[in-house]
Formats: structure tokens, C-alpha cells, sequence
């Protein structure tokens, strides 16, 4: 009984204390573990360079290397295009002014309220919480603070594939056991596999997600349907709640570019459609159980990475998760949490 007291003791200290460095260390780990899981990610697009005729005869490594190259670029570009629309979106938002304080006389003739309130310049105050000294500088540091990481993700993906082809040889000398290295080597493969798999899946869905919305809002006229569009497929990345949240952003926008709750709510009921079509059917078929994990696991391995690092910790938490959850089936002593955690018991 004392032995047990004493493990849960010293494992929940353990828990704490990794906690701790997980927080105070972020701006060293978090640029590091991106750049592992873009190896991954870099890896499976590499192998899937082969059929392409000229590039498909490269080398490995420099497969690698363009697959790199073209998915930065490609970051870089979506972060320019998204900070020009969200500078842009700011500065448009004051000419709605006037529609806040129509809609405040909508609601409350719908509601049977004769005599307005005086709230005075309703509008003004609410555009001030949006304005170019408030929020939205936020969310473009938020951004530009993406870019930043990718930027150090991507230098350390870089290192970690120059070494990547000597991995196997460095695991056997480090390793003197043939067993055990070949063990190791087996454990990363499988990582490997479930995280490249899981982000090749998820970003086929999120684009075709992206696509549809961005159709939906042209049809329904929103203003800046592109950006709408991409904020809600890279929500997407976010288990569950990530891309509801999403379509909550231009619902808002259409209520206040149309001062039409009818138009609002045919907005909400329009998008809604397609994540509910991903959410339950094409995301099982296609993601399948590359990850493993049950639905409880991923809320609140999503609700823990959050709290640990925000947004990226958001994204993140499911590879994240699935890379835990590997390491703890090969360790005997941690087989349980393992199963615990996997969607039906079975590893």
C-alpha cells in the first residue's frame, strides 16, 4: 500500500514538474516539436512526390527538401493574405456603425419594446472594441507570431532531415541491444505513420471544407468571403469546436453587414451543413482510426494543450496526444493509460 501511495505520489509530481517546463520552456519547445511533427508531415509528402513524373526521380532527401520549401512558402503566403484581410476588415468595419444601432431598433421592436433605450452611439462603442487599437492588433501579432514559429519550426526541420537518413545507423550504435534499437525504430515508424496519415487526412478535409464555405459565402454575399473561408478550414485543425466557432465569425459579419437576423440565421443554417457533413461522416471515414483516440481523450487533451500553449496547443493537441499515447503502450508499466485513452481498447 505504501509502495502504490508512493508511485502516485511521485507520479503526479512528475506530472506537475513536466507541466512546469512545458510552460516555462514553450518558446524553445514548441518551435522543436513543430518541426518534428513537419518531418512527419514533410516524410509522407515526400513518398507521395514518387508517381509525379521528373520529381518523383529526385532523391529522398531532396524530396524532402521541396517539400519543405513549398509548404513554408506556402504558409508564408497564407499568413501575408490573412494579415492583409484582417487589416483590411478593420478598416471596413467603421463604416457599420450605423447598422449597429439598427439592429438594436430590430431586436427590440421583435421583442415588443416600444420605447428605445438610450444607449447612445451604440455602434461607436461596439466598433471600439474592434477598432486599430484594440482587438484586432491582437489578432494580427497573434498571427504574425504564427509565422514566426513556422519560420523556426521550418529551420529545425531542416537540421532534423539533414540527419534524418543516419538516424537508423546512430540508433544501433547508441543502442547496443540489435533488439531494442530495432525496437526503437519500429516505435518511430509507427509515430510516423498515425501523425503523417492523421495531417495528410485532415488537411484534404479542412481544404475541401475551406472550399465549400467559401462557395456558401459568395452565394450569401458576405464581405471577404476568402478570408472567412481559410479562418474556418484552419479552425478545422481544432477537434470539434474549432470550426463551429469559426462560422460564428461570419454570422457576425453578416448581421452587421445586412442588419437581417433572417439573413444571419440562413447564414448559420448554411454553413453549419457542411461541418456537420465532415464532422460525422467524412472525417470517420477518412481519418478512420489513424489516431486511436476516444472522443473524451481528445477533449481533454484538447482543453490541456490549450491551456498549455494557447492556439498551437490547440491545433496540436491531437498529434501531440497520439505520439504520448505510442510511447505509453510500449512502456509495460504505462500499458493501461494507453488503453485507456485509445478509442476501444485495442492498440
Amino acid at each position: 500500500m505504501t509502495s502504490r501511495l508512493a508511485l502516485v505520489t511521485y507520479s503526479l509530481a512528475l506530472i506537475l514538474m513536466v507541466g512546469w517546463l512545458l510552460v516555462a520552456g514553450q518558446e524553445i519547445l514548441l518551435p522543436v516539436l513543430v518541426g518534428i511533427i513537419a518531418v512527419y508531415i514533410l516524410t509522407t509528402a515526400a513518398d507521395a512526390l514518387v508517381p509525379v513524373p521528373l520529381i518523383g526521380r529526385l532523391p529522398r532527401r531532396l524530396r524532402r527538401l521541396l517539400a519543405l520549401v513549398l509548404i513554408t512558402l506556402g504558409f508564408l503566403i497564407l499568413t501575408s493574405f490573412i494579415t492583409a484581410s484582417a487589416t483590411s476588415l478593420s478598416a471596413a468595419l467603421p463604416q457599420y456603425a450605423a447598422n449597429f444601432d439598427a439592429l438594436q431598433s430590430k431586436f427590440l421592436t421583435a421583442v415588443g419594446i416600444k420605447q428605445e433605450p438610450n444607449w447612445g452611439n451604440l455602434g461607436e462603442h461596439l466598433l471600439d472594441m474592434v477598432d486599430a487599437t484594440t482587438l484586432m492588433p491582437a489578432a494580427l501579432a497573434t498571427i504574425r507570431n504564427g509565422g514566426s514559429l513556422i519560420i523556426a519550426a521550418a529551420l529545425y526541420a531542416i537540421f532534423i532531415l539533414a540527419e534524418l537518413d543516419s538516424l537508423p545507423d546512430k540508433t544501433r550504435r547508441a543502442l547496443s541491444d540489435h533488439a531494442q534499437s530495432e525496437h526503437t525504430m519500429e516505435l518511430v515508424r509507427k509515430i510516423n505513420e498515425k501523425i503523417g496519415s492523421y495531417l495528410a487526412a485532415k488537411t484534404l478535409v479542412n481544404v475541401v471544407l475551406a472550399l465549400v464555405s467559401f462557395a456558401l459565402l459568395k452565394l450569401l454575399g458576405i464581405a471577404h468571403p476568402a478570408f472567412w473561408a481559410i479562418i474556418i478550414g484552419l479552425l478545422n485543425y481544432i477537434p470539434y469546436i474549432g470550426s463551429v466557432i469559426a462560422v460564428v465569425f461570419p454570422v457576425t459579419m453578416s448581421l452587421i453587414q445586412f442588419t437581417s437576423f433572417a439573413h444571419a440565421g440562413l447564414s448559420l443554417v448554411l454553413l453549419m451543413i457542411p461541418q456537420i457533413l465532415v464532422a460525422y461522416y467524412f472525417e470517420p471515414r477518412l481519418l478512420g482510426r489513424s489516431v486511436n483516440l476516444s472522443p473524451f481523450t481528445v477533449l481533454l487533451a484538447l482543453a490541456i494543450w490549450s491551456a498549455l500553449w494557447g492556439m498551437t496547443g490547440a491545433i496540436l493537441a491531437v498529434p501531440l496526444t497520439a505520439m504520448v499515447m505510442i510511447i505509453l503502450a510500449e512502456i509495460p508499466h504505462s500499458r493501461w493509460i494507453a488503453v485507456m485513452m485509445s478509442e476501444k481498447g485495442e492498440l
